[in-house]
């Protein structure tokens, strides 16, 4: 807009007034004066529509209009054609004819628009008897007010709808001020609902008859006498809801109190259940099925308040999805953990039950060779009385007698010790391995009972055990432990490393590692290196980084179970407190370094659950 620029009307011709009498000079120079000092432009034109005032302020406005000499009897209509050709109508430009048509039937009438770049309102008031005046007022700075409010809204606006929940605002008489898009939806209304009950009693009171509190009973016990008293309709509340069966639901005056009750939270005191509008929690809406909503409820005082919402239903019933599955599949997890302690107990079981069969093996030669050197030692002293019935000796004959039972008494000496040591050796060895108590021992001479006990396994296929250990070497560790890892490394090298028939070579070496500089605030651990190695067929490289998990095994049908060299990881690991690694390769058999403490770490307060379902497993 410019000094007669065009924007939508606003405002109808106001209609004439009647007559006034003409004024007097000096009546006529005070008025002069009043409109010099008026901050509005003012421009007066006549009953011809000619100019025939205009204050400096109009000048000041519009410097490129006709000057103060100048521009006095210039009519409206030459006045806004010489605007338009200063460049200060450029919504004139396109058609200039049509603006100045349209102007010109437009008289009488106020506008806002921009002139340059300020914001004047337009006021076109006719003068009784004829004539228009004209006043311009720069209205800039509350434009821009208005257009900083405006946009402080809009980030208002954008701000609560980005609120994921719902927001509302609500004044001192619970009249609802503002809203979000998505308030209305979270308790199940809508935008139209709301807008039907606008305040916070009528939007519970539809609430209420939608049947949102019927669940809602209250405890007498929480009040006390004083409590009832305090309000007066609480103890009609109480009465009602005693006399009412759960299955019924309540009446309307029921339904109604408990509208009140809902209010009263936003009491200062809060309710007498000590519940307060102000604060945060969770309610359900709809019942135990419906929605579930957290809540932010802040007050302003002497504003009202405000409220933020959010429903929180999926959240619950993910969490809640979540813990059902957790339980499940710790459940699950405990179930696999004592299935796979059942399998590990079992596989010392079955390897027990080996041993036993190779000793029983092992002993059945000495005791059958001692049992038939006494059967056939009571043969001869049976013979030996006979002779002796018939006459004394000869000498020669209780000589020879006496060589025999000297021969025959060493072979069951030599047998029976034998047979004596195995025994020995395999009850140090099944204790052990069915025990997990703790102590000292000399390694070299363990080594050396756990070789002999096993015996049947390694020398019946033809193999050879050298056992290399400095003597005097002393772990405090568990012997249980130790001797089922290098029982299941035996047996596991003889059942595969080898082809059937071919014979090979096992070794256990033992070396003191040099110790380590201890750590910042703890004492050094010496360990031992255990090397137990075979001359095999060695592991294929795509089965290596496998041998340590729970049931694997190359030989499932052969009836192995996979779980041998799970057991050696979890013991060398968990019990003994060390470390195990393999090196394999086709055709250059296996070694296993066992890398152990000579103290054992002493076990957790608690039980530690079983080896995970990771490293850990069988056969190769």
């Amino acid at each position: 807009m410019t000094a007669h620029g065009d924007t939508d009307p606003s405002e109808a011709p106001r209609a004439q007034g009647p007559a006034t009498p003409e004024p007097s000079p000096a009546m006529a120079a005070q008025l002069y004066a009043v409109l010099q000092r008026f901050s509005q432009a003012i421009v007066v034109f006549g009953p011809d529509d000619r100019v025939v005032f205009a204050n400096d302020r109009y000048h000041e406005m519009f410097p490129r209009s006709p000057a103060a000499g100048v521009i006095l009897g210039w009519r409206f209509e030459d006045l806004l054609r010489h605007s338009i050709a200063a460049g200060q109508v450029p919504q004139a430009e396109a058609d200039p004819e049509a603006y100045v048509a349209r102007r010109l039937s437009q008289r009488g009438i106020a506008r806002e628009g921009l002139i340059g770049d300020r914001w004047y309102r337009a006021v076109e008031e006719r003068i009784p008897g004829g004539g228009i005046v004209l006043s311009y007022s720069d209205i800039t700075d509350r434009r821009l007010v208005e257009e900083e409010l405006r946009r402080k809204s809009a980030i208002l606006s954008a701000a609560m709808e980005a609120v994921p929940g719902g927001f509302m605002v609500m004044d001192e008489r619970f009249n609802f001020v503002v809203w979000s898009r998505n308030w209305p939806a979270i308790g199940g209304a809508t935008d139209e609902i709301i807008r039907a009950y606008p305040n916070m009693p009528d939007l519970a009171r539809w609430q209420s008859r939608r049947g949102d509190y019927d669940a809602i009973r209250l405890d007498p016990a929480q009040f006390d006498a004083q409590a009832v008293a305090a309000v007066p309709w609480l103890g009609r509340l109480l009465a009602l809801q005693a006399a009412r069966p759960p299955q019924l639901t309540p009446s309307e005056e029921e339904r109604e109190l408990l509208v009140q009750w809902q209010l009263l939270r936003y009491r200062a005191e809060g309710r007498p259940d000590g519940e307060r509008a102000e604060g945060s929690g969770t309610i359900h809406i709809g019942g135990e099925d419906g929605r579930i909503v957290e809540f932010r409820r802040n007050r302003m005082p002497g504003l009202g308040w405000v409220s933020i919402y959010n429903d929180v239903t999926e959240r619950y019933r993910h969490e809640e999805e979540t813990a059902r599955a957790h339980a499940e599949t710790a459940r699950a997890l405990q179930e696999l953990r004592d299935t796979q302690e059942s399998l590990v107990q079992a596989e010392k079981l079955a390897s027990l039950g080996e041993l036993v069969a190779g000793v029983a093996h092992e002993l059945n030669t000495p005791v059958g060779i001692s049992y038939t050197a006494a059967t056939f030692l009571a043969d001869r002293l049976r013979e030996f009385r006979d002779d002796l019935a018939n006459g004394p000796p000869r000498r020669t004959a209780l000589m020879d007698f006496l060589d025999l039972v000297e021969e025959t008494a060493n072979l069951m000496t030599v047998n029976a010790g034998r047979a004596s040591r195995l025994v020995q050796s395999f009850k140090n060895i099944a204790v052990d391995q069915t025990s997990d108590e703790r102590r000292v021992l000399s390694l070299k001479p363990y080594l050396e009972e756990i070789a002999i006990s096993l015996g049947p396994q390694w020398k019946r296929p033809g193999h050879v055990l050298t056992i290399d250990c400095p003597a005097g070497l002393v772990l405090d560790t568990y012997p249980g432990a130790l001797s089922q890892v290098l029982t299941n490394l035996i047996v596991n090298a003889t059942l595969h490393a080898y082809a059937p028939g071919q014979a090979g070579r096992l070794t256990i070496t033992v070396s003191p590692l040099p110790s380590p500089p201890p750590a910042a605030g703890r004492l050094a651990v010496e360990h031992v290196e255990i090397l137990f190695a075979d001359d095999g067929k060695g592991i294929p490289a795509d089965a290596l980084p496998r041998i340590f998990d729970p049931f694997f095994t190359t030989r499932r049908g052969a009836g192995s179970t996979g779980l041998g060299l799970n057991i050696v990881f979890n013991l060398v690991t968990r019990t003994l407190g060390g470390r195990i690694e393999v090196d394999s390769a086709p055709g250059r058999g296996t070694r296993f370094f066992l890398r152990l403490p000579k103290v054992a770490p002493q076990p957790p307060a608690a039980a530690p659950p079983t080896a995970p379902i990771g490293p850990a497993s069988a056969g190769r």
